[in-house]
């Protein structure tokens, strides 16, 4: 659900969209993987060198999975990017982590802050970054209220509803409920 909120509420995420996902094998990330796949999105991530072979299982190109432990992905993936930068980033992070992730942020880019130690409201990050608007809510799922979490929650586990990502591995679509076969006895 906090996937689901912070991508598609606050981020508003639409294909096309590059998006950086910090943390990707913790749970909110591999969600988060998942549903801007869903979305028609193009993922980027970082996670320690010891969880990258859980990333290409998922089907992440090797150019878009970066170290978690240093600032490497910011040169990374503005190269990658040919200094365009990145449309979405989810984090969790303080510090200058969060720096280097805001300098990626492309022009009209939205940052989503799920951690609680380094908020910065929109404009006062600790340098100056490039020149284009930039989102930084604290990302908390409660302030979604009770009524759209519920619409949330059930969006996520209605079966037939065309945003509700598939449960298996977001590379290996799984049969749909209706073309199932009865196998011949």
């Amino acid at each position: 659900m906090t996937a689901y909120y912070a991508l598609h509420d606050l981020a508003g995420i639409k294909p096309g969209d590059k998006v950086l996902i910090h943390a990707a094998t913790g749970g909110v990330g591999m969600a988060a993987i998942q549903l801007a796949r869903h979305f028609g999105a193009e993922v980027y991530t970082t996670a320690s060198p010891t969880k990258w072979p859980t990333l290409t299982a998922m089907g992440i190109d090797h150019d878009h999975i970066a170290h978690s432990r240093t600032l490497d992905f910011r040169d990374q993936y503005l190269t990658h990017t040919n200094g365009r930068g990145l449309d979405i980033i989810l984090g969790s992070l303080a510090g200058e982590p969060v720096d280097a992730s805001l300098d990626l942020l492309a022009p009209g880019g939205r940052y989503l802050e799920m951690g609680k130690t380094d908020i910065r409201e929109p404009g006062h990050a600790t340098r100056p970054h490039p020149p284009h608007p930039t989102h930084l809510p604290s990302l908390d799922l409660k302030d979604a209220g009770p009524t759209r979490t519920g619409h949330i929650l059930t969006h996520l586990t209605t079966p037939s509803s065309p945003t509700t990502p598939s449960p298996t591995s977001p590379t290996t679509p799984g049969p749909s409920p209706t073309s199932a076969t009865p196998s011949a006895t």
